[in-house]
């Protein structure tokens, strides 16, 4: 991902929230776009550094955090689907940093838990992490931190609330042809219309 330019960084305006206008004023377009910034900086210590995708890192952080737990589980506390979710926990095995044990008295279910060298692996990374964290949030105050975190945890409940309720009743089915399948059979919008 390239950085943007500093003359871009000058135009950035307050986002109108409440009446959005533009792109600029949705709060999706503006936590993509800082995930995009702040995301690189992470990705960029996880890959050239030590040979690992954000994916990756963010599965290493989160079993040392839970430690043992099924695959599936794994996959619904994140954004990725199981199918992906069981492509980087093949990889993280891959590269010894994740283990797959079978659940005692049922040979069907497994977990998944760090190997030593996944626990080391993140005593490592995780403060250069919290690094990136505390540069972000270096011109922000403890008291906006707070009101910061409380409107995250309101924002991610009202918007697994909205998820389910507005879940599509069929996915574009990427093996079909995904959006651009799709495209060619919806109505087009007219202008203005």
């Amino acid at each position: 991902m390239g950085l943007p330019k500093a003359s871009l960084l000058a135009q950035i305006q307050l986002p109108n929230f409440e009446n959005p206008q533009s792109i600029f004023d949705l709060l999706n377009f503006r936590v993509s776009e800082f995930m995009g910034l702040s995301g690189s900086l992470v990705t960029r210590i996880c890959e050239n550094e030590y040979g690992i995708t954000r994916e990756e890192w963010q599965f290493v952080a989160m079993l040392a955090e839970l430690n043992a737990m099924s695959p599936s589980d794994l996959a619904a506390r994140t954004t990725v689907d199981r199918s992906q979710a069981s492509k980087t926990l093949r990889a993280l095995m891959g590269k010894g940093l994740v283990e797959r044990q079978s659940v005692p008295g049922d040979g069907r279910k497994a977990v998944v838990l760090l190997t030593p060298a996944g626990r080391d692996l993140y005593a490592v990374v995780f403060p250069r992490v919290v690094q990136v964290h505390h540069e972000v949030l270096q011109d922000v105050s403890p008291e906006v931190r707070l009101i910061l975190a409380n409107s995250l945890i309101a924002i991610h409940a009202r918007a697994l609330a909205l998820a389910q309720r507005l879940k599509p009743e069929g996915a574009a089915g990427r093996r079909l042809g995904g959006s651009r399948a799709h495209w060619k059979n919806a109505p087009k919008p007219q202008p203005g219309g």
